[in-house]
């Protein structure tokens, strides 16, 4: 069992090392996005936020290059702060609302710590890259404004 989660994280960090940055073209080649819509993909993780409560935060991959020093992936209000949900389930409804939709769901468990992250696939149908961050703000979109 240990070997499926270690072969699905593994898999996730390749696929992360030759990803975008969210201000870049989140999709690869020339195609035209007037003519039809895409199916986009993001993946949100949950984490604790607070000790001793259920509440957690989440961070959303869209597949851009992730700068780890700034957490620059975690949702976050117009304020900067972190936005905190009731469960991961309040968080793809809070995604659900900005057009997302639940595909998948798989947990992790570090080997050393024993840490579980719960880790959910979602996808969007969009005619162009703007509209793949349309309504959400992340860490990174706060500080580099």
């Amino acid at each position: 069992m240990k070997n499926v989660f270690l072969s699905a994280a593994l898999m996730l960090l390749s696929i992360s090392a030759f990803a975008q940055t969210a201000e870049e073209n989140l999709f690869s080649g020339p195609d035209d996005f007037d003519t039809y819509p895409r199916e986009v993909y993001c993946e949100i993780e949950s984490y604790t936020k607070r000790i001793l409560t259920n509440k957690v935060a989440v961070k959303v991959d869209f597949g851009q290059e992730a700068d780890y020093r700034y957490k620059d992936s975690r949702l976050v209000d117009e304020n900067g702060e972190d936005i905190i949900f009731n469960s991961i389930v309040d968080a793809a409804n809070y995604m659900a609302k900005r057009g997302w939709i639940f595909k998948q769901a798989y947990v992790i468990q570090d080997i050393d710590s024993g840490a579980i992250s719960t880790h959910w696939i979602m996808s969007k149908k969009v005619t162009s890259p703007e509209q793949i961050l349309e309504g959400l703000r992340t860490y990174r979109m706060t500080i580099q404004q």
